[in-house]
């Protein structure tokens, strides 16, 4: 079995400095730390926590997902664990709910307990907090989420061309005022939808978009999203466009207690394709996310980069969505 001491000599450098760097700390050079981590990663060294047993050699993949609502993290993390497991490695999930502090504290229990890799699914947090995996050569894969600060592999969708398609296909449908319901102000998969039918609206100044002032993924937030507007507006759009499933069903029932009817008075388009969307009434037109496809391939590319496999630079994988038409959008006359 390899020890730190044979790091060490192959290394040419001390076993304190070694542990240094697998310690993250500041204190070594860059050069150093690149070479130590090289020979860490050609012998297989694998630094053990103490409560592990030293005998056994095994990987873990610390995942870090901000909830566990719905369906959406759901499902990925269910392709995750199921290519980890398939490739012998275990996976530890977290779920701070969001909150910076409950991230770093996370995060700093990940470090101790000397995880191989790390999936983030989105950070709201400050991203100092993945310094001591970057100087320990700990990788990181971003997944529904891109560190703009820090090079490390991705696994996205791209949320601003598939908002762009929701919008286009109201458009081709006759539909000129359109209620957004927003998702939360933080999120990047939220911040890039509202991107995408920013740039459709520069290129069709004929459309009229009203962005809801209540926010959120939750039925409740598409409820009150709705709820809201029309009481302090009244009905000033025929087409509702929900940041996600979750939200559209909280908008169907909103608009049914205003007496309206889906699509013959308001049409209504989700994003997600949820598993429950084909089965509401009407059936859900809705954008597709490959959810399974996104934990599958930031699976593959994390356990790679642990393995020493795959290219040096990193890597930025965008997933393409997909309009599935259903029946709770109404062509109407412009």
């Amino acid at each position: 079995m390899v020890t730190i001491k044979d790091v060490a000599e192959h290394a040419g450098v001390s076993i304190a400095t070694v542990s240094r760097v697998i310690n993250g700390a500041k204190n070594v050079s860059d050069d150093t730390r690149k070479k130590v981590i090289k020979v860490i990663k050609k012998l297989g060294y694998k630094p053990m926590p103490s409560l592990r047993n030293r005998s056994e050699l095994f990987y873990t993949l610390g995942v870090m997902v901000p909830d566990l609502k719905g369906y959406h993290y759901n499902e990925i993390l269910m392709a995750i664990e199921e290519y980890a497991s398939v490739h012998g490695f275990e996976i530890m999930v977290s779920v701070p709910k969001m909150s910076p502090e409950e991230e770093k504290h996370v995060l700093d229990q990940y470090f101790k307990r000397k995880i191989d890799g790390i999936i983030l699914c989105e950070l709201f947090g400050d991203t100092d907090y993945l310094e001591p995996f970057i100087n320990s050569g700990v990788p990181i894969v971003a997944l529904d989420y891109y560190i703009e600060e820090i090079l490390c592999d991705s696994v996205n969708i791209d949320n601003v061309s598939g908002a762009r398609s929701a919008m286009k296909y109201l458009y081709n449908m006759g539909h000129r005022n359109i209620l957004y319901i927003r998702g939360v102000e933080k999120s990047p998969a939220s911040k890039n939808r509202e991107k995408g039918i920013e740039k459709f609206l520069r290129k069709h100044k004929d459309v009229q978009v009203y962005f809801s002032e209540h926010s959120g993924y939750n039925p409740s937030d598409g409820y009150e999203a709705v709820e809201s507007f029309l009481k302090k507006h009244g009905l000033k759009f025929t087409a509702i466009f929900a940041v996600n499933d979750w939200a559209s069903i909280g908008a169907l029932r909103a608009l049914y207690d205003h007496g309206l009817r889906v699509p013959d008075d308001v049409s209504i388009i989700g994003y997600d394709n949820g598993p429950f969307s084909e089965y509401l009434y009407p059936p859900l037109t809705t954008i597709h996310q490959p959810r399974r496809e996104m934990g599958l391939t930031a699976a593959q590319l994390l356990i790679e980069r642990i393995l020493g496999k795959g290219p040096k630079i990193p890597r930025n994988v965008v997933l393409p969505t997909k309009l599935i038409e259903r029946k709770s959008v109404k062509k109407v006359e412009p």
